[in-house]
């Protein structure tokens, strides 16, 4: 009788202290994947700041409430196949009740998970897609309620430039647009609603093309739209950083004179200034961050909270990368440092609020995350944002200054993108 109290007690014991269920014993795990190198070629500072992030919010930044978060990082090499390995070899290994959230970048690996992610593992996923189709009027929280985006969608950035050519336009007769557009499921994510909106506008929307990545000449395309009379030309579905955006720019500006150039979220950034030059000054943009970098950087305006923040961030953890800038090894565009910061900022806003209404579960996280709002560390200059449409709704319009000016025995680009106008939320507008 003695023998099976002991037994029973050292079970009771074992299922208090050190049982599966033990709160104690459970960890915080998050996996987050970024597209590090691959197509898009060398881009660590994704990592850099995701890396820096994440080893604040565990140190100075105070974990969640005290408890550390373990986290992992993976370059997807801008795969979606290696993004999907990724995301399934982490969900076996690791338990329901410790791996809480997860993180992508684009849409090629949301498509093939969306069962995975939001029927079978029902867990939380940020991402920098800003597809239309998945976070749109047709997708969002009721079709995929576990998908989250960290921007507007493209439908929504493109209906935004849309806006300010009606509120611009100063020519007689009805605005004339182009769209420019690459050959792939980015290119044509939000096209459709944006060139709908135009028309809905009472725009003549002259021509719809598509411009390959793999162009070594931009001539036929540009004579198109100066054959049509195009007066804007909206360039979509490409990186600032590609050689075929220096190649469009510097082509459109000889051949279309005077014509208003227009680009999306990822065209509207520093690399368009070095790779494109002084053939971007003058662009217009709609943007889903603050990413002021200008060059020299030392020529950025720290009027936003958050960019201040991000550059003394960057100083004070990579000292060496930030002060090399263009520089191999250096911080090359600091958007992508501060895209991988704010990945490792919103997860432990996430868990943190979770936490303190919640639970620490994946069911807490999605509702921590539905019911957020937050000015995300005065991101929008101080508007805050709420995240029930899963996506963050905030857009803002920037326009390129570039002057090429002389450094020793050549001539270089200077300059940087300023705001035009103030902060829109998107899920506040009667379209």
């Amino acid at each position: 009788m003695k023998r099976r109290t002991i037994f029973i007690t050292f079970v009771i014991l074992v299922f208090v202290f050190g049982g599966p269920s033990s709160t104690a014993a459970k960890e915080i795990k998050v996996l987050s994947q970024f597209p590090m190198s691959g197509p898009v070629g060398s881009l660590p500072e994704f990592g850099w700041g995701y890396i820096d992030g994440m080893n604040w919010v565990n140190g100075e930044g105070g974990g969640v409430n005290g408890k550390k978060i373990t986290w992992y990082l993976e370059d997807f090499r801008y795969n979606p196949t290696v993004e999907v390995a990724n995301f399934n070899k982490y969900t076996a290994e690791h338990r329901k009740d410790e791996f809480l959230m997860a993180t992508g970048y684009i849409t090629g690996g949301l498509k093939p998970l969306i069962e995975k992610v939001n029927v079978e593992e029902k867990i939380p996923w940020l991402d920098g897609s800003y597809s239309t189709e998945i976070f749109g009027e047709d997708g969002g929280p009721s079709k995929y309620p576990y998908y989250y985006s960290l921007g507007a969608t493209y439908g929504n950035q493109i209906k935004v430039l849309m806006k300010w050519i009606k509120e611009n336009h100063k020519a007689e007769g009805k605005p004339r647009v182009g769209f420019v557009y690459s050959p792939t499921a980015w290119g044509k994510d939000g096209t459709p609603e944006g060139i709908a909106y135009a028309k809905q506008l009472g725009f003549d929307v002259v021509a719809e093309i598509e411009y390959p990545y793999t162009a070594t000449t931009a001539t036929n395309e540009c004579m198109q739209l100066r054959k049509v009379k195009a007066q804007y030309v909206v360039y979509h579905g490409y990186s600032g950083a590609g050689a075929y955006t220096a190649i469009f720019f510097k082509t459109a500006k000889k051949i279309l004179k005077g014509v208003q150039l227009m680009g999306t979220h990822y065209t509207t950034g520093r690399f368009p200034i070095l790779v494109a030059q002084e053939a971007f000054d003058g662009y217009v943009g709609v943007a889903t961050r603050p990413f002021n970098d200008a060059v020299p950087r030392s020529k950025t305006t720290m009027d936003n909270a958050f960019v201040k923040f991000a550059h003394d961030f960057a100083k004070k953890y990579r000292p060496a990368e930030y002060e090399k800038g263009l520089k191999a090894g250096g911080i090359k565009d600091m958007f992508l440092y501060e895209e991988g910061l704010t990945y490792a900022l919103m997860i432990q806003k996430a868990l943190t609020e979770a936490d303190n209404k919640y639970e620490l579960t994946r069911e807490g996280v999605k509702k921590a995350l539905d019911n957020m709002v937050w000015d995300f560390k005065g991101m929008f200059d101080g508007k805050a944002f709420a995240y029930k449409s899963h996506t963050i709704p905030m857009l803002r319009m920037f326009k390129a200054h570039v002057k090429m000016v002389k450094m020793g025995d050549k001539m270089v680009p200077t300059g940087g993108l300023t705001p035009i106008g103030d902060w829109i939320n998107t899920d506040e507008i009667q379209w």
